[in-house]
């Protein structure tokens, strides 16, 4: 029995997210993986993973022994790279998730200059509409924005970072210009439908003061662009983070409202799920992203810690 292949075979079958994706990139059948699945199961004397027709979930203790796998393949990586004559070099596979709008227009840039600064690194960059499961899907890091769900994960705080309120000069001189979060309730807003949050409902903090307004308008979506598009189209106000808005309301085209009531934080984070050994490579490109943002990479509105 080879525990080390089984690590790396469990890792890439949760990585990959189904059986026949695995047995694709194995070069293997399916009917072969899922036996080989179930003689690593039955040797360990525990379910790993539910099976379903189009998708498999891992249970309490594949989720464990996932865990502890990736920390295993991790310190294995890291050895091997002392044993190396090149130690010290940052090297390795390295799979990164963002949101769309961010990955495109910010991110992959930092991805650019990183490899080139690092050559013996490998970039996976996977962009998604809502943020994944990092354990389950074997990705070393996640890029998030505003307040952390409580999870096993760890998270460093790589810039404060502002949302705002924004719509065209032309909604505006068609609707009016609102002066107090209350007066959302009157005109159109575009929606963004986006995770567990609540749609809709938009809160504002200045001094001790707290609201909660219910808004609502005639488009929404669950894409950022698409509702700061509509926005710069003249069909309403948008909330979206000062990276995505602030090239246009530089250039005009949109204008800030109700800039004295503060909106939640978008705040930038790089989270990791490992716990107590960080590969170098992760450290790496945490270091590398975090001076990225400090050196102006992003528009005015974060402030780099």
């Amino acid at each position: 029995m080879d525990t080390l292949k089984d690590l790396k075979f469990y890792i890439l079958l949760c990585r990959e997210g189904s059986l026949s994706a695995a047995a694709r990139k194995l070069d293997v059948s399916p009917a072969a993986t899922s036996k080989r699945l179930a003689a690593m199961e039955k040797r360990l004397g525990v379910q790993l993973l539910n099976r379903h027709t189009r998708a498999m979930s891992l249970t309490a203790e594949g989720e464990l022994y996932l865990q502890e796998a990736q920390l295993i393949a991790a310190r294995l990586e890291h050895l091997a790279e002392r044993l190396d004559p090149h130690r010290g070099e940052i090297r390795g596979a390295l799979r990164i998730n963002a949101s769309l709008g961010f990955g495109r227009k910010y991110l992959a840039a930092v991805v650019s200059a990183f490899v080139r600064r690092y050559p013996a690194i490998t970039v996976e960059m996977h962009l998604s509409d809502h943020p994944v499961d990092l354990v389950a899907l074997s990705f070393d890091i996640g890029i998030r924005f505003g307040e952390l769900p409580d999870s096993t994960l760890h998270a460093r705080k790589i810039a404060n970072h502002r949302r705002l309120l924004c719509a065209a000069p032309a909604y505006i001189e068609h609707a009016g210009t609102p002066r107090r979060p209350e007066d959302l309730t009157r005109h159109n807003c575009l929606i963004l439908r986006q995770n567990e949050e609540a749609h809709g409902i938009w809160t504002f903090q200045r001094d001790d003061e707290r609201l909660a307004v219910k808004v609502a308008g005639n488009l929404s979506a669950n894409d950022g662009e698409s509702v700061v598009a509509w926005a710069l189209d003249g069909h309403g106000i948008v909330q979206r983070a000062a990276w995505e808005v602030e090239p246009y309301l530089r250039s005009g085209e949109l204008v800030e409202i109700l800039s004295r009531f503060a909106l939640p934080q978008a705040d930038i984070s790089a989270v990791y799920h490992y716990q107590h050994f960080v590969p170098p490579k992760v450290r790496a490109f945490i270091d590398f992203f975090a001076a990225h943002v400090e050196t102006a990479t992003l528009p005015s509105g974060p402030t780099p810690l």
